[in-house]
C-alpha cells in the first residue's frame, strides 16, 4: 500500500486517482531546526500558486517519517492544535474553504527540534481537477471542522 493511502482515502483523495498535486518533498530538521508560522496556500492578493497550472493549494498531506527525541511538533496556531511527530503517522488538512477562500485557521509552524532529528514528507494537492472531489460550498463561511486535521497511521 502506498504511503498515506489510508489518510488519502479518508480524505477523499484516492491513490492512483487523477489528482493535480506537487511532487513529494522530503525535509530534515536537525537540532533546533524549525519552520516559522506560514500558510500552505496563497492568501488573498498573492499570486504565488494561483498562476501555476494546478491553481492554489487546496490541501496538504504531511507524513512523519520518524520520531524525534524531543520537540518538533507541528502546531496550528489559530486552530489550537498540536501534532507531535510519530513515525508512520500522517496529517491531512484543507487549506481552502469549500468556497475557495483561504482557511486562515490553517496557519501552522514546525516547533524547534530539541533532541534528535525530524524527517517529514509533504504533498500539496492543488485546486484544479478537484471540482467533483470537493465541490464548492454554497455559503462562503462553510467550513469542515477547523483546519480539518486527520492523524492516522499509514503502511509502508
Amino acid at each position: 500500500m502506498a504511503p498515506g493511502s489510508d489518510v488519502a482515502r479518508s480524505s477523499g483523495y484516492l491513490p492512483g486517482a487523477h489528482v493535480c498535486s506537487s511532487s513529494y518533498q522530503v525535509n530534515n530538521y536537525g537540532m533546533a531546526g524549525q519552520y516559522e508560522p506560514h500558510y500552505d496556500m496563497a492568501t488573498r492578493g498573492e499570486k504565488a500558486f494561483k498562476d501555476s497550472d494546478g491553481g492554489n493549494r487546496i490541501a496538504t498531506l504531511l507524513f512523519y517519517m520518524g520520531n524525534t527525541e524531543a520537540g518538533g511538533a507541528t502546531v496550528f496556531i489559530d486552530a489550537g492544535a498540536r501534532i507531535a511527530p510519530q513515525k508512520n503517522a500522517a496529517v491531512f488538512w484543507y487549506n481552502l474553504l469549500p468556497s475557495g477562500d483561504p482557511d486562515l485557521l490553517t496557519r501552522h509552524a514546525g516547533c524547534p527540534v530539541l533532541a534528535g532529528t525530524k524527517w517529514v514528507m509533504n504533498k500539496w494537492i492543488h485546486v484544479n481537477d478537484q471540482m467533483f472531489t470537493r465541490p464548492c460550498g454554497l455559503e462562503e463561511s462553510t467550513r469542515e471542522k477547523p483546519a480539518k486535521l486527520y492523524h492516522g497511521q499509514y503502511t509502508q
